[in-house]
């Protein structure tokens, strides 16, 4: 759901074909700002990738964009192999960068310390994937007909009770989990609403654990565009960070490791 920043209110005078518009700006309630942290480690097979940590304070509910942390400690803690990792802030892209692959059956913590204040996920491990089997554009729309369809197929695995988040660009995912389909092969259709011919879909399929389909079933539910602007604002969605130093002043945000297979095509 994208943010409501302003009211209109339009007051009808009588019968007259003419309105009024105000833009009308609410006095909100504020809290203390809240760190903000973006932690998705990758992993794809046979290929070295650029780890990527973004840190960030929740704004105000009128805000744009929330400001980007620069002066942050970002640690990734392999407990395994009684390693801590450094994370290096890029000042151009604006975010905490370090070429590491992650490991299975390998515990990892990410603690990132701030305004004196330590901040500590818990013990994750490297979720599996399966790779994306095909990928085609299909012809069938939704409601307005403009609509582009793309289909997916995978072939879950057997030995294990999988979850997966997708990402098909553009701010857009889906979680989901094998229940239905566990060991067999599975195919489904997501629709683009906004996509042009010539514009590509990128779509990564991403292994993640049950704690974080959860946390992304109800993101999604909260973020989803449409529905009542005037509807009761979303609830906060707690991570699996928490604040060591002050508890109270716990952070958003989610620290997971996914094992990753990714395909596009350009859509007609």
């Amino acid at each position: 759901m994208k943010h409501l920043k302003q009211l209109i209110l339009l007051i009808g005078l009588g019968f007259l074909n003419t309105a009024c518009e105000e833009v009308v700006q609410l006095d909100l309630p504020t809290e203390t700002p809240r760190l903000a942290i973006d932690a998705s480690l990758l992993m794809t097979p046979n290929e070295t990738l650029t780890q990527v940590v973004k840190l960030s304070l929740s704004g105000s509910f009128y805000q744009e964009e929330n400001p980007v942390v620069s002066n942050a400690s970002v640690q990734l803690i392999d407990l395994t192999n009684n390693q801590t990792l450094d994370f290096v802030y890029d000042a151009t892209l604006e975010d905490y960068r370090m070429d590491f692959t992650p490991s299975f059956d390998t515990d990892y913590k990410l603690r990132v310390v701030y305004e004196n204040e330590t901040y500590q996920s818990s013990i994750e491990q490297l979720m599996h994937a399966v790779p994306i089997e095909n990928l085609e554009q299909g012809d069938n729309t939704l409601f307005t007909g403009d609509e582009k369809e793309v289909i997916i197929s995978y072939t879950d695995s057997a030995e294990r009770d999988d979850f997966y988040l997708f990402d098909f660009g553009y701010q857009l995912f889906l979680a989901t989990k094998d229940e239905f389909y566990q060991g067999n092969l599975f195919t489904f259709s997501y629709f683009y609403d906004d996509l042009l011919s010539g514009d590509v879909a990128l779509i990564k399929i991403m292994g993640i654990d049950e704690r974080h389909f959860n946390f992304m079933t109800v993101l999604i539910d909260q973020t989803e565009d449409g529905g009542n602007p005037f509807s009761t604002t979303p609830s906060t969605v707690r991570g699996n960070l928490s604040n060591l130093s002050n508890p109270e002043h716990y952070p958003m945000g989610y620290f997971r490791l996914s094992e990753t297979y990714s395909a596009s095509l350009i859509l007609e």
